[in-house]
C-alpha cells in the first residue's frame, strides 16, 4: 500500500471509529434520558408526599394520635393515588407508618394496580402479614437497611403480592431522628425491560441492564415478561477506572460476550443501574474493513501502473508522470473530483483511463459508504450517526458563539405498536415513512434525523428557527389534512410534538435543550393517550 493510500485509509478509519463510538454512546444517552424522565416523575411525586408529611407533623408524638394520623393519611391518599393512575409503569404506591413507631401496630395505605388498570386499596394490615426472615414476603420494607436516612432506589426484586419484578423509590420520613413512616412507589421492572428490548443499533446490536456493581446483568429471555437471565459479565480486561465512572462517555469498551468479541457503551440511570448498548466487534467495524480492502486494491492498480511506466524512457515520460503523480496524490488525499489529463501516448492514456474508472468507482463507493453511515435506510432522512455529528457541531457553536441561536423539535409516532400488532410491520414502516414525509414537508430547510424506531429530531436554525411558531402551526394543519385524506388507518398517523429553544442563561450544552423538547413531546403524547384512553408507551 502506498504511503498516500495508507494515510487516506488511516484518516477514513479514524472517522469511522469515532462515528461508531459516538453513535453507540448517543443511543445510550438518548434512551437513558427517556428512562430517567420517568424516574424523575416518580421521585418528584414521592418526595412531594414525604415533604408534605414532614411539614405537617409537629413533633414525633403527633402521629401516635389515631385521629391526627387518619386525617393526615386521608389528605395525602387521594392526591397520591390520582397522580399514579395514568402511568402504567407504576404498579403500586404506599405510605407505611412503621410498626416500631406505633409500638407494634401497623397503619398507612397501600394501593396496587389491578389487571383492569385501576388502583385497588389493599388493607395494609393484611399486606404486612409476613415472615420477617423472608425478604420476598415483605418486599421493599425489609430490603431497606435499618440505618437508611435518605431517599434511595432499591435494586430490582420479586414482589409476590404483585407477582412482578419491581424497582422501588422510597423516602423515609424522620422527625427529630425518629423514623415515622416510609413513602414509596413501585415501578414495574418488566416495563423497563420491555422498553430496553426495543433498542437496537444499525449493526444488529442490542441493549440490556446491569446492576450498579456490574455483577448482575439483566436480559429478557426470548421476549418473555418477567423472565430474566442473570449472569456475571465476562470482560477480557476489566478497567476499574471505567467501571467506576457514570458513563463510557466517548469511549467504547471491548469485551467478550458469550464468546463473541464485542464492544459496549454504557450510561448510569438514576436508580444506579447501568444501561448498556452492545454490538459485535466485526459488525461495528465492518465499514473500516471494507475501506481497507478497497484502498488496498486501488493502491495495487495504481502501483502496477507506475511500475509498468518506469521501464519506459524517463525523459519522454517525465511530464505525464509528474501530472499523473499529482493526480494520484490528490486521489489518495480524498479529492475524487480531480481532473485527470488525457495523453497522446498509448500507455499513459490507458493508465489515465484506468485512473478515471477507478476514481469514479471510489467516488461512488465513498458516496455509498456515506449513505450507509449517515442516511436512514427506511425514510432516507439523516440517521443517528449524522445526528451525532450535528450535535457536536451545535455544541461547538454554543461554546464559541455567545449569540448563537437554535431550537430542537422532537417528534414521536403514536400507536406504532398497535399498527404493527394489527396490520403487520410493513404497515408500521408505511406509518414511519408517512411521519417522516410530513416532518420533511414542513421543515424543508432544516436537517431531519431519525434517532429511534419511531422518533425524529429536527434542529432549527436560520429562517426555520425564526419562523418556528408558524411552522409548528403548519405542522398540525398538515397532520390533520393527512388524517382526513388517508385511506388506511396506519396512514392517518398521530404524532407527538415538542419543541425547545436554546437559552444561554440556563443551557450549558445541547442535551439540556433536547431534554426540554423531549419532555414537551412526552406531555403531548401523554395528553393524546389520555384523550383516547390508552397508555403512552
Amino acid at each position: 500500500m502506498s504511503f498516500t493510500s495508507f494515510v487516506s485509509y488511516m484518516r477514513v478509519s479514524k472517522i469511522i471509529d469515532d462515528n461508531i463510538s459516538k453513535t453507540l454512546n448517543l443511543v445510550a444517552e438518548n434512551q437513558a434520558l427517556k428512562i430517567n424522565n420517568t424516574m424523575i416523575r416518580i421521585e418528584d411525586e414521592v418526595d412531594a408526599i414525604a415533604s408534605y408529611i414532614y411539614n405537617q407533623v409537629e413533633d414525633p408524638e403527633y402521629l401516635k394520635d389515631s385521629t391526627a394520623r387518619a386525617e393526615l393519611l386521608s389528605r395525602t391518599e387521594n392526591f397520591f393515588v390520582s397522580y399514579i393512575q395514568s402511568y402504567d409503569e407504576i404498579v403500586s404506591n404506599y405510605v407505611y407508618i412503621v410498626p416500631e413507631y406505633l409500638n407494634g401496630d401497623v397503619d398507612g395505605y397501600y394501593y396496587m394496580r389491578t389487571s383492569a388498570g385501576t388502583m385497588e386499596d389493599i388493607p395494609i394490615t393484611d399486606f404486612f402479614y409476613h415472615d420477617s426472615d423472608n425478604v420476598n414476603s415483605s418486599g421493599w420494607y425489609y430490603v431497606i437497611p435499618e440505618d437508611q436516612q435518605s431517599a434511595r432506589w432499591i435494586s430490582p426484586y420479586y414482589d409476590p403480592s404483585l407477582d412482578l419484578y419491581v424497582t422501588t423509590y422510597e423516602v423515609p420520613v424522620y422527625i427529630d431522628d425518629v423514623l415515622i413512616c416510609m413513602v414509596g412507589i413501585n415501578m414495574d421492572f418488566d416495563y423497563l425491560m420491555q422498553s430496553i428490548a426495543t433498542i437496537s443499533t444499525k449493526g444488529g446490536g442490542s441493549a440490556y441492564l446491569a446492576s450498579e456493581d456490574w455483577k448482575v446483568h439483566y436480559h429478557l429471555e426470548e421476549g418473555d415478561h418477567n423472565t430474566y437471565i442473570e449472569a456475571i459479565p465476562n470482560i477480557n480486561k476489566p478497567s476499574f477506572d471505567i467501571m467506576l465512572r457514570d458513563s463510557s462517555d466517548q469511549e467504547l469498551i471491548r469485551f467478550d460476550q458469550n464468546g463473541v468479541d464485542s464492544v459496549m457503551s454504557f450510561v448510569t440511570l438514576r436508580n444506579g443501574m447501568k444501561l448498556i448498548i452492545s454490538e459485535g466487534y466485526k459488525n461495528a467495524y465492518r465499514a473500516r474493513t471494507d475501506t481497507l480492502v478497497f484502498v488496498t486494491i486501488l493502491s495495487m492498480i495504481i502501483g502496477l501502473g507506475f511500475v509498468s511506466l518506469s521501464i519506459i524512457n524517463s525523459q519522454i515520460m517525465s511530464k505525464p508522470i509528474k501530472e499523473l503523480t499529482k493526480v494520484a496524490k490528490k486521489i489518495g488525499n480524498g479529492d475524487f473530483d480531480v481532473d485527470i489529463p488525457d495523453s497522446n501516448i498509448t500507455e499513459f492514456q490507458i493508465l489515465a483511463d484506468t485512473l478515471k474508472t477507478s476514481t469514479g468507482q471510489l467516488k461512488r463507493y465513498t458516496k455509498s459508504m456515506e449513505n450507509r453511515i449517515y442516511i436512514d435506510d427506511l425514510t432516507h432522512v439523516k440517521n443517528k450517526a449524522a445526528y451525532t455529528i450535528a450535535v457536536d457541531d451545535i455544541q461547538h457553536h454554543i461554546d464559541t458563539e455567545p449569540n448563537y441561536c437554535f431550537g430542537v423539535a422532537m417528534f414521536d409516532l403514536n400507536y406504532l405498536k398497535n399498527i404493527n400488532d394489527k396490520y403487520g410491520h410493513e404497515a408500521g414502516d408505511i406509518a414511519i415513512k408517512t411521519c417522516s414525509t410530513i416532518i420533511c414537508k414542513i421543515y424543508e430547510h432544516s436537517p431531519v434525523f431519525r434517532v429511534g424506531g419511531d422518533e425524529f429530531v429536527v434542529i432549527l436554525t436560520g429562517n426555520d428557527y425564526e419562523n418556528r411558531d408558524e411552522l409548528e402551526e403548519k405542522f398540525f394543519i398538515e397532520l390533520k389534512n393527512n388524517q382526513k385524506s388517508s385511506v388506511h388507518f396506519y396512514e392517518a398517523v398521530s404524532i407527538a410534538y415538542g419543541m425547545a429553544v436554546y437559552d444561554k442563561s440556563i443551557d450549558s450544552n445541547y442535551m439540556h435543550v433536547f431534554s426540554r423538547a423531549d419532555f414537551e413531546m412526552y406531555k403531548c403524547k401523554n395528553k393524546d393517550h389520555l384523550e383516547v384512553g390508552t397508555a403512552p408507551r
